[in-house]
C-alpha cells in the first residue's frame, strides 16, 4: 500500500473517531456538568497528544536524534495555535476568541510559562556552555513537571469556582437525557483508543514521508513531523466546534499544555546528556514564535474585540502574519 494511500485512509478514518469522540464527550458534559473547557482541556487534548509523545520518543530511542524530538514537539505547538486561525475562518459569525471562556487565559499563561523555561534553559547551555543537570537528566525538567501538576491542580479548581458560581442559573432543557452515562463513557473511551491508534499510525506514515526529504533534522521534525502529529487536534478541534467553542479552544490550548511534558520524557530517555544540551540553538526562533502566538491568544481573550477582516477577528489577523514571518525566518534558519 502506497504511503499517501495510507495517509487518506488513516485521515479519513480520524475525521470520523474524532467527530464522535467530540459528540460523546458533549454528552459527558451534560450528563456530569463537567464544563466543555475541561472536557477540551483534559480528555480531547490527551487524546490528540499521545502521538506526539510516541514520535518524539521513537525519535529519541530508535533514530537517536534528539533534534528531531523536540523539533516535532515545538513545531506541533506552533501548528496547534494556527488551527485558531482555521476554526475562526470555518464559524465565519464573527471573531472567535471573543466567543469563549476568559478561563482559557490561565492554561495559555501557564503554557507561556513552561515554554520560556525551556527557552531559557537551552539559552544557557548554549552560550555558557555549562551543565544544569544531574546524571545526565536536566533540571529544569522538575520545575516543568511541578509547574504542569500545579498547573492541573489551578485548573481544576477555576473550573470548580466557576461551576459553583453558576449552580443557581436555570439550567436548559436536556438533549441526551435518553442515553446512559455508562454507555457514553464505554464508546467514549473506545473512540479515544481509537484516536490514539490512529494518530501513532499517522506519526509513523509521517516519519515514511520525512525519511526520504533529505533535509536537516531540525526542520523536519518542526515542519513535517509537526504537520502529521497535529492533524488529531485539527480533526478533533473542528469536530468539536460544531458543539462548543470552548471545547475546541481547550483541546488546542490542552495539548499544547500536555506537549511541553514530552521534554522531560525525551530527557529521560535520551542516555547521552542533558537533552537540551544536544539540540540546535534555531529551535529557539519556534519556541518564541510559539510563546507570540500563545500571547497573541491571550490578548484576544482578555480585549475580546467583536470586530473582524473578511470574517476573521484582528487577533486571529495578528496570528497569520505573525505565523507567516516567523515561518519565513524559520525556513531560512534551518
Amino acid at each position: 500500500m502506497s504511503t499517501w494511500l495510507k495517509f487518506i485512509i488513516c485521515s479519513a478514518a480520524m475525521i470520523y473517531a474524532g467527530y464522535k469522540l467530540s459528540f460523546y464527550g458533549n454528552i459527558i458534559s451534560e450528563k456530569t456538568h463537567i464544563t466543555k473547557l475541561l472536557i477540551g482541556f483534559i480528555f480531547l487534548s490527551v487524546a490528540t497528544s499521545l502521538p506526539e509523545f510516541v514520535t518524539s520518543a521513537s525519535s529519541i530511542t530508535l533514530i537517536h536524534s534528539p533534534d528531531l524530538a523536540v523539533g516535532n514537539m515545538f513545531g506541533t505547538i506552533v501548528i496547534n495555535l494556527m488551527i485558531i486561525a482555521l476554526l475562526d475562518l470555518i464559524q465565519g459569525s464573527g471573531p472567535l476568541l471573543s466567543e469563549a471562556r476568559k478561563n482559557h487565559i490561565l492554561s495559555g499563561g501557564l503554557t507561556i510559562i513552561l515554554l520560556g523555561i525551556v527557552c531559557f534553559s537551552t539559552l544557557l547551555r548554549s552560550q555558557l556552555q555549562i551543565r544544569l543537570g544531574i546524571f545526565g537528566f536536566g533540571l529544569e525538567n522538575l520545575l516543568l513537571v511541578f509547574i504542569f501538576i500545579l498547573g492541573i491542580r489551578l485548573i481544576f479548581l477555576s473550573e470548580k469556582t466557576n461551576q459553583i458560581s453558576h449552580s443557581d442559573e436555570p439550567k436548559g432543557s436536556l438533549l441526551y437525557a435518553h442515553i446512559s452515562l455508562k454507555s457514553v463513557i464505554a464508546k467514549f473511551c473506545l473512540y479515544f483508543i481509537s484516536i490514539v491508534i490512529l494518530g501513532i499510525w499517522l506519526a509513523l506514515i509521517g516519519e515514511e514521508v520525512v525519511s526520504i526529504m533529505g533535509w536537516s533534522e531540525s526542520l523536519v521534525g518542526t515542519t513535517f513531523l509537526a504537520l502529521a502529529t497535529s492533524l488529531p487536534e485539527l480533526i478533533v478541534s473542528i469536530t468539536a466546534l460544531t458543539f462548543a467553542v470552548d471545547m475546541a479552544i481547550g483541546n488546542i490550548l490542552g495539548s499544547n499544555f500536555f506537549d511541553i511534558m514530552i521534554i522531560p520524557l525525551s530527557d529521560f530517555l535520551f542516555r547521552e546528556g542533558e537533552l537540551l544540551s544536544h539540540i540546535s540553538i534555531t529551535h529557539l526562533a519556534t519556541l518564541m514564535l510559539g510563546i507570540i502566538l500563545t500571547s497573541i491568544v491571550i490578548v484576544g481573550l482578555i480585549y475580546r474585540s467583536r470586530k473582524s477582516f473578511l470574517k476573521l477577528g484582528w487577533d486571529v489577523m495578528a496570528m497569520i502574519a505573525t505565523f507567516c514571518v516567523g515561518g519565513y525566518f524559520l525556513i531560512r534558519l534551518m
